[in-house]
């Protein structure tokens, strides 16, 4: 009976997590498809080819969804992990700012439950 209870509460949490680091990147996957220009023009402030938004919409947007459904499991996690990364190092790395320190530990943070997550999904 305790056995039932740990694993409904597993799955539930399981599903929570994935809803809950899902959010984030198909939530900013939508903004920036909203405001594709304003976000190039960020990007390449950056150095950063404004093209490669287009990639960045479309892992933004199918990662999570596949995360969340459990499709193709570790590729998107791992894609989001490495998109994580990215993000960190190339746009958050002035740390003599408060909210570019923030951005930059939100990222790694998250790409840590994304790694927790991928060795749950290969263990269950």
């Amino acid at each position: 009976m305790m056995e039932m209870h740990k694993d409904k509460l597993s799955n539930f949490a399981d599903i929570l997590f994935r809803l809950g680091l899902g959010a984030v990147f198909f939530v900013n996957g939508i903004s920036k498809l909203q405001n594709i220009e304003d976000v190039q023009f960020w990007m390449e402030d950056f150095g950063i080819p404004g093209i490669l938004i287009y990639p960045s919409i479309i892992i933004e947007i199918l990662a999570p969804i596949f995360l969340i459904f459990r499709f193709l499991d570790t590729l998107s996690i791992i894609s989001l992990m490495i998109f994580c990364a990215i993000t960190a190092l190339i746009f958050h790395t002035n740390f003599s700012n408060p909210i570019e320190l923030t951005a930059f530990l939100k990222n790694i943070s998250i790409m840590s439950g994304l790694y927790f997550l991928l060795i749950l999904s290969r263990n269950g």
